[in-house]
């Protein structure tokens, strides 16, 4: 594919509004303020105070606003910060926002079926998840309607998610299967999609993206191969048939061994011959949140590190949109930490963005 000047020209602007809008993103004193916050009415008028996010809350009272109508509206923000990029693209690099845009509608499906599978919850919560959303093309009104599985995947008949859900909810429904096998088949499908939607990307521009986007997939695929071994006992078959399709730099034998080990001590042990030990760390995890945070970590060190490589491209659009992401969902713990009064000095350690270095757990 070409790289045209015209199509040259459209990265460069479109990189320089992305270095604008991370100019508008959170600084460490704002983080430590909002950690200071009493409750989640005081976060959100914070919020809309600073210039990242005033626009985006505007429909928010702060005085009155409800938790999770506080969280439904920051996730809703990387949404609109992706449209705002669209009008400038077509092609290739439209088709790969929309690639990656998509795993927004996929967590609200994911979400669907965690309470239909739960059997309680508040559809009122479910509905205010989705209503006014951009990208938003699944029938979800009907799928909050359905009353079983059964119905669940008639109601999908259609969409793209059909053949998709089709053999895990069948299994699923005749107790072979589990949750985390329909929710894995479409994280396979979604994630598939971007990589292949990057490796259509103007060849100077695609080496960027897809190392950012094969780190992601690298790091999701361990982490996958980790929870199977540690909470599933799922055997090395079942759990190279529920990976990610696509690979980046950790190949299918590395994998295969991964999960072929029989404890974490050998997980660990095969973990250090690859190129991300460091977002795993250096032994098998006590805890569960300082995993996931290490992980985070490691993908927002390479999300930055990309944005600041190099001239303004379309690499510095997706490294925004990575950060902003990470940013919401700070700001998500930093709420929920909040709301049930967590310890904040013990909260400020587990954010995706460090500020307290090596995680030591002292105020500053």
């Amino acid at each position: 594919m070409s790289y045209s000047p015209i199509s040259a020209g459209e990265c460069v602007s479109t990189g320089a509004k992305a270095h604008v809008l991370f100019g508008r993103m959170l600084d460490d004193n704002d983080f430590w303020a909002l950690l200071e916050c009493d409750s989640p009415q005081e976060i959100a008028g914070y919020l809309k105070r600073t210039e990242g996010y005033a626009k985006y809350l505007e429909a928010v009272m702060a005085a009155t606003v409800h938790r999770a109508e506080l969280e439904h509206a920051l996730l809703a923000v990387p949404l609109y910060a992706v449209a705002s990029f669209l009008p400038y693209y077509g092609g290739a690099r439209k088709r790969f926002l929309r690639a990656w845009v998509e795993r927004f509608q996929a967590g609200l499906l994911k979400q669907v079926m965690r309470w239909l599978f739960a059997g309680r919850g508040e559809r009122e919560s479910l509905r205010s998840g989705y209503e006014g959303l951009p990208f938003v093309t699944l029938p979800f009104e009907a799928l909050i309607s359905c009353k079983d599985f059964e119905e669940f995947i008639k109601t999908l008949r259609g969409t793209k998610y059909y053949a998709v859900l089709r053999e895990p909810i069948d299994w699923l429904l005749k107790g072979r299967g589990n949750l985390y096998s329909c929710e894995t088949a479409i994280d396979a499908y979604v994630i598939s999609n971007i990589y292949r939607s990057a490796l259509s990307l103007p060849m100077l521009e695609r080496p960027e993206v897809l190392n950012l986007l094969g780190s992601m997939v690298d790091v999701l695929n361990v982490y996958f191969c980790y929870r199977a071994k540690r909470f599933y006992a799922m055997s090395r078959e079942e759990i190279v048939n529920r990976l990610l399709p696509v690979r980046f730099k950790d190949k299918g034998p590395t994998i295969n061994r991964l999960a072929s080990c029989d404890d974490m001590e050998a997980f660990w042990s095969v973990l250090s011959t690859t190129h991300y030990l460091r977002a795993f760390g250096t032994e098998p995890p006590n805890d569960e949140l300082a995993l996931e945070r290490d992980m985070k970590r490691f993908l927002r060190e390479r999300a930055l590190s990309t944005f600041r490589k190099g001239s303004p491209s379309f690499h510095t659009v997706i490294a925004y949109l990575m950060l902003l992401e990470f940013e919401v969902r700070d700001i998500i713990t930093i709420i929920e930490d909040v709301r049930y009064d967590y310890n904040r000095r013990i909260a400020a350690a587990f954010l995706t963005r460090p500020l307290i270095p090596g995680g030591a757990l002292s105020w500053r």
